[in-house]
């Protein structure tokens, strides 16, 4: 029995489905201070890392402004990180970023010829600002990096393969 375009299977319209792009956008350097304790408990270690300013550059270009990313350990090498602060952009723009990731100190990736941890993140932005709509009906993946006083973030949309 032949089956045709329409008539195949739903597992076999699975197998192959088409996976979309990552197209980078702009990279995020968030300064930040040491954590602060908050809650040890069975669940986990909880801090707050304070995010005191940093810059935006790529399609954004601009300052990061103040907020703080909350750091819950999950063992003694897993982070669930759930961040908020804004970005102040050149001619006066604001973009709010809620940034939720997860960085795993026991997955290595090769990253410019050495290996990184896992530390990936999925931004939320919203701007009520003329020409940045875009931000706000996106998907986003961001990959993170921790690095002496900051945390940098390569931030790319998700987009329909072309």
């Amino acid at each position: 029995m032949m089956l045709t375009m329409t008539q195949m299977t739903p597992l076999e319209q699975l197998r192959s489905p088409t996976a979309p792009v990552l197209e980078f956008r702009f990279r995020i350097d968030a300064y930040v201070d040491p954590e602060i304790p908050i809650d040890d408990r069975a669940t986990g270690e909880l801090e707050f890392i304070p995010i005191t300013g940093g810059t935006v550059e790529g399609v954004l270009n601009g300052v990061v402004t103040p907020g703080g990313d909350w750091c819950l350990s999950k063992d003694p090498t897993t982070y669930r990180v759930e961040a908020r602060y804004g970005l102040r952009l050149e001619g006066g723009g604001y973009v709010d970023v809620h940034n939720i990731g997860m960085l795993d100190e026991s997955r290595f990736a090769a990253r410019a010829g050495e290996g990184a941890p896992y530390f990936m993140t999925n931004p939320v932005f919203r701007s009520v600002e003329p020409g940045l709509e875009w931000l706000n009906r996106s998907v986003f993946v961001g990959q993170a990096e921790v690095l002496e006083g900051l945390t940098r973030i390569d931030v790319f949309e998700v987009v329909f393969p072309r």
